[in-house]
C-alpha cells in the first residue's frame, strides 16, 4: 500500500515508515488468517488497513513501525461497524 498522496502530511522516512508498517500487518495478518477470500474483500480490508495506520499516525502521532503495526492489527480482530 502506498501513502505517497499523503506526502504534504509527512516525512519521506515517515511514509517509509506507514508503508513498513502495512506492508509487515498484512503480512502477519495473511500467516494469521489463511482462509481464502475473494479480491472485494481483500481490498476492503487492505483499505480498512491502511486507513487505521493512517488514523494511529495523525490522530495519535504514532511514528514508530512496532506499534503502528500492533494498533492496526488490534483494531481490526475488533468488530467494526464501518465495515
Amino acid at each position: 500500500m502506498r501513502f505517497q498522496q499523503f506526502a504534504p502530511y509527512f516525512t519521506p522516512e515517515e511514509l517509509r515508515t506507514l508503508t513498513a508498517a502495512f506492508d509487515a500487518t498484512w503480512q502477519e495478518l495473511n500467516e494469521s488468517e489463511p482462509s481464502p477470500k475473494s479480491r472485494k474483500q481483500i481490498a476492503m480490508l487492505k483499505r480498512k488497513l491502511a486507513q487505521r495506520i493512517l488514523v494511529s499516525a495523525t490522530a495519535g502521532k504514532v511514528r514508530d513501525l512496532p506499534t503502528l503495526k500492533e494498533q492496526a492489527l488490534r483494531s481490526l480482530s475488533r468488530p467494526s461497524r464501518s465495515l
